[in-house]
């Protein structure tokens, strides 16, 4: 079974050149330190750029970037746990008039104390269901080697028969296992979506 965001599309972003991305990518930011710390932003960006457009609300999605940025701060180890994120995200909303709520699953280092692999379908897809995208904190890529450690991503569609996710990095889709990352990854990470309940924002 083959779950996925109802218009990915929406996630399309169109840079001056024409080329086309799904999702977007830490690249674009001017600042230096944000190219190199800004993958957190970019996720949250993601998120609610999806929203806010399934809502018919126009977005520049390089200023929502920029300002989300404000909000989703990465400090010098980034943006690295679920709280630092849904709280600047939270914020973000509050300023912006824009009322929802963030569910956050966490992913401990020790594996004993993790969610099994069914409760990490169960959280993606649910959110998926709703059509909101997933953002993905991986803090070590374990075995999978198409995963950027230390990196928020932003997860669109599962095939939850083989637990295959397909994530959207640096404005890219790759596909990866999670039950192998969830088996193997060495410092585990968290999974956070938002439910979208009113929105008066315009950028």
């Amino acid at each position: 079974m083959k779950v996925r965001l109802a218009k990915p599309e929406l996630m399309n972003i169109t840079n001056s050149t024409g080329e086309v991305f799904i999702g977007g990518s830490q690249e674009w930011f001017e600042d230096k330190w944000h190219k190199k710390s800004g993958c957190g932003p970019v996720a949250a960006t993601n998120l609610v750029y999806y929203q806010m457009r399934r809502s018919g609300l126009d977005s520049d999605y390089f200023l929502l970037m920029r300002e989300m940025y404000d909000y989703v701060t990465p400090t010098l180890r980034g943006v690295n746990s679920s709280g630092i994120f849904t709280a600047g995200v939270e914020r973000f909303a509050t300023a912006n008039g824009i009322q929802i709520s963030t569910v956050a699953l966490d992913i401990p280092k020790k594996k004993r104390d993790r969610p099994r692999s069914e409760k990490l379908k169960e959280f993606i897809v649910t959110s998926l269901n709703m059509d909101s995208p997933v953002t993905f904190l991986n803090l070590s890529n374990g075995a999978v080697s198409k995963l950027q450690s230390w990196h928020w991503v932003t997860i669109i569609a599962i095939d939850a028969d083989k637990m295959l996710i397909e994530i959207s990095d640096y404005g890219k889709i790759i596909e990866i296992n999670i039950s192998e990352w969830l088996e193997t990854s060495m410092l585990g990470g968290a999974m956070v979506y938002i439910i979208t309940r009113h929105s008066g924002y315009q950028s």
